[in-house]
């Protein structure tokens, strides 16, 4: 495989090729996948997260500073019910229960995007700490 890229890395340059739409929707559901996965392993097997205000409210957060509309993914809120499915195996009645909640979330105002000044202080935070 490493050949067979470096002969193409030699007559193109692959990194000005950036996937679109599907590929980009694929490619991040799985790394979001792989972040969600992790994140549920710190919890304990007791707790059942695909019930869990908390937790989709933690998913939501993530996907709304994750995702711009310039993306093309779409829908945040089908994305959202589409990471559970995968996640969890959702049942239809499981799904539509998720869908209330996200409306339920969404209309009290509690998924928001970071605002820039959080953003902001957090990235000199993070190159201060490099230097210290």
């Amino acid at each position: 495989m490493s050949e067979s890229q470096s002969r193409i890395e030699q007559k193109i340059d692959i990194s000005l090729i950036k996937p679109k739409n599907a590929l980009k929707k694929s490619q991040l559901s799985q790394d979001l996948l792989v972040l969600l996965r992790a994140k549920i392993a710190d919890y304990p097997a007791s707790h059942n997260l695909k019930c869990c205000n908390e937790f989709v409210l933690y998913v939501c957060k993530l996907i709304e500073n994750l995702i711009k509309k310039s993306d093309g993914i779409g829908s945040k809120k089908e994305f959202v019910k589409d990471i559970f499915r995968q996640l969890f195996n959702l049942t239809a009645p499981e799904l539509q229960v998720l869908d209330i909640s996200i409306e339920f979330l969404w209309a009290n105002g509690l998924i928001c995007a970071i605002p820039i000044s959080k953003k902001g202080w957090a990235l000199i935070k993070k190159k201060i700490s490099c230097f210290v």
